[in-house]
């Protein structure tokens, strides 16, 4: 007797998306799935179907009842639910204000023909133990409008789109009479147009070339249209700033308080060309101190309604790129006449604070305001001026130290959580390639400036909290608040999971200041303390602005908003704008607060999705600028630090050059490695070496993909000691 074919054990994709596809029509044997599908007279393809009914039903996707009829397995009056899909790491999540589904992930089988920024909506599945709420969408209600980069590929038959955005998990067929002049190996901008069956590509249509792939000028240029970022402002924006960009008037100035006697300076990053904020400094007879924050007055400059004003709404912030900035803000206005440079008359908008030696706020004061700033520092300069208490302004520079240090020590012990974050900066040589990466950390200098602005922010949400109560307001003064919500406790939970495998003494989720500080003191001394510290900032929620204040968890802040950069935030401006008119003594009607409260809602919203857009255009610019140093390092050997854990294989942050890559699990010699969950990290089964994070490892870096902005690397050797909980 012949044997029957061997029953798969483990599903095929596309079969899968097939059967559910039928199963969303109707219940069905596994007979009839085979005659719908075409394979009804072939017994291997046949096993293939039962192998893949088998695993969908040991997912929970699908209900296996009587005769062997399937099902698709829906919650029981499961409601649809409506969100935004975005794909993170080839998984979709789609986040929606369901209070039963605020998340939902949706694997590749279940998303049909939906794309990243797609509005959609989703059926939940059946839930099961230790999973997030899992579903499938059932349609597209809007697509995104986004523009995909990417590079031209020809396969000798077909034009293809290779997008850069690895969110994007197909590539999109390029008709011939849609490339507008593309040739292969071109780095293009694509405009969706069509896609109806999941089985097949979709397809686009080249808006721009862009530029031959690899010429970083090309590739970075790929970010700017990548995320719809403007190049330049609106020949009426250029004409009107003309106009607007005037220096200060004898009778201006004089409507004003002048601080120009008082000692007041910037302190930036060297490389800074806008200066929006000035800090001054005195010791009082009474030995408290007083602590001056003079910020720039955009909003004299730009009045609301503007052309130049409606500009900077639709901009929303300053967008800082590794080669380039894309202001918020004409030169004229952020770099000249709005900007505090030295030794010339700015107008200002001033919170002037009263500090007891304790950190203790006593009292405060806003007022318009013109200033002289008598220097420009840079963080290097006021680091020297701290750690030798040597240089020009040195006594107002260590008064503002001490109070500085007193401040932050206040803050992490009422709340606020003190998590650690490296920046890179790299260095371009002429032709745009990056030939240095450089990691921007704290610095007594740069937390100096960080507590005077945190101080000065949290003073003007005090002073509105203040004047509502002074005008006999029930409610506070409509205000646009910087609001940070206590983290996902999902996401918390995954995280501490990983902490507790690497060995760390977590029984519960911090919640109390003291709490966060006791976790943080655990991390200290760890070699992988930088990379736990970017877990647990994951598992935050994002800040967001808002009108309806919630306090800001990370800050510990009960109110908070943000006041000190308006030449690069819409935010600030707003927040100008509103302080002007709260501070005249004739309180607005109720009429008017009402347009400002409807005002504030919109305003609130798009400022926080311009941000995130900034957060991810910023993410994109670094990710080209690694890809092109490593693809002039190929073949180079590094050591490194590993970063992250996936089902594919291991993230390797490369000493040195500071570029990460994925080391697959593919590429790892000589071994088979399984994934230890108890203790978060991959084992050997024959060696029984193992990788979690913070170990150090020696790698190659063997391949990388301009295209997709990828690095592949190559284990070359692991250190001694360096197998088991992150030592090296």
């Amino acid at each position: 007797m012949a044997k029957s074919p061997k029953r798969a054990t483990s599903y095929y994709p596309e079969l899968a998306d097939a059967v559910l596809r039928l199963l969303r029509e109707r219940p069905h044997r596994a007979d009839e799935l085979a005659r719908r599908l075409g394979i009804a007279g072939d017994p291997e393809r046949k096993q293939e179907l039962l192998g893949t009914l088998d695993w969908l039903h040991a997912q929970g996707l699908v209900r296996r009842g009587s005769r062997r009829r399937y099902s698709l397995h829906m919650l029981e009056d499961s409601p649809s639910v409506e969100g935004t899909l975005s794909i993170e790491h080839g998984i979709g999540i789609v986040r929606s204000g369901h209070p039963d589904y605020p998340e939902i992930v949706i694997r590749r089988h279940h998303l049909g023909t939906a794309l990243p920024g797609d509005r959609v909506c989703v059926r939940p599945l059946r839930e099961t133990s230790r999973r997030k709420p899992r579903g499938e969408v059932i349609s597209i209600l809007h697509r995104s409008h986004h523009l995909i980069s990417g590079t031209v590929e020809y396969d000798g038959t077909f034009f293809f789109l290779v997008p850069d955005d690895e969110s994007y998990y197909v590539d999109f067929l390029l008709p011939p009479d849609k490339l507008k002049g593309a040739r292969h190996g071109d780095k293009v901008l694509a405009r969706f147009s069509r896609w109806t069956d999941p089985s097949k590509s979709p397809e686009a249509e080249v808006v721009e070339v862009l530029g031959r792939a690899g010429d970083p000028r090309t590739e970075f240029a790929s970010v700017l249209r990548e995320f719809a970022l403007p190049s330049r402002f609106p020949p009426e924006v250029e004409e009107e700033v003309q106009r607007l960009a005037h220096p200060p008037t004898v009778d201006e100035r004089a409507r004003r308080r002048d601080f120009r006697d008082e000692v007041t300076f910037t302190i930036d990053p060297e490389d800074a060309k806008d200066f929006d904020d000035a800090l001054s400094i005195r010791r009082l007879p009474n030995g408290n101190l007083l602590l001056g924050v003079h910020i720039a007055d955009v909003s004299f400059y730009v009045p609301e309604g503007s052309a130049t004003d409606l500009e900077a709404f639709k901009r929303g912030t300053s967008v800082y790129l590794v080669d380039r900035v894309i202001p918020m803000l004409p030169e004229v206005l952020s770099t000249d006449i709005c900007s505090l440079v030295p030794e010339q008359d700015r107008l200002t908008f001033s919170v002037l604070m009263e500090f007891t030696p304790e950190g203790s706020l006593q009292r405060y004061e806003l007022c318009e305001s013109v200033i002289r700033s008598r220097r420009r520092f840079t963080y290097p300069e006021v680091q020297h001026i701290i750690e030798t208490g040597k240089g020009p302004y040195a006594e107002q520079i260590l008064l503002l130290h001490h109070l500085a240090q007193t401040l932050r020590r206040r803050r992490f012990s009422e709340g606020g959580i003190d998590f650690e974050t490296v920046e890179l900066t790299f260095q371009l040589d002429e032709q745009g390639f990056p030939i240095a990466v450089l990691p921007k950390g704290r610095t007594d200098a740069t937390s100096l400036v960080e507590e005077c602005m945190l101080a000065a922010n949290r003073t003007v949400t005090r002073f509105v909290y203040d004047r509502s109560r002074q005008w006999g307001f029930s409610e506070p003064l409509p205000f646009l608040y910087r609001i940070h919500d206590i983290p996902d406790p999902a996401k918390l939970q995954e995280v501490l999971h990983i902490l507790r495998a690497l060995g760390l003494p977590i029984r519960t989720p911090p919640r109390t200041s003291s709490e966060w500080a006791e976790l943080l003191t655990l991390l200290e001394g760890r070699p992988e303390r930088l990379i736990l510290h970017q877990l647990l900032l994951r598992a935050m929620a994002k800040a967001v602005y808002s009108p309806h204040n919630i306090g800001h968890y990370g800050l510990g802040f009960a109110a908070y908003a943000h006041f000190t950069s308006p030449i690069r935030r819409y935010p600030d401006l707003i927040i100008h704008r509103l302080l002007k008119e709260y501070v005249q003594p004739r309180k607005p009607s109720v009429r008017r607060l009402r347009r400002l409260q409807s005002y504030l809602e919109q305003a609130g919203e798009h400022c926080s999705q311009r941000e995130q857009l900034a957060v991810e255009a910023e993410r994109a610019s670094v990710k080209v600028a690694q890809t092109l140093l490593a693809s002039r390092l190929l073949g180079r050997r590094f050591r490194g630090t590993v970063t992250g854990l996936t089902s594919f294989g291991l993230f390797v942050l490369l000493d040195g050059c500071l570029v990460e890559g994925l080391l697959p699990l593919r590429a790892m010699p000589e071994d088979f490695y399984t994934f230890d969950e108890r203790r978060y990290r991959f084992v050997g089964k024959r060696t029984r070496q193992s990788f979690t994070l913070g170990t150090r490892v020696k790698v190659q870096i063997a391949r990388v993909d301009l295209k997709r902005r990828h690095i592949d690397l190559r284990l070359v050797a692991v250190p001694h000691g360096s197998t088991g909980g992150g030592t090296s």
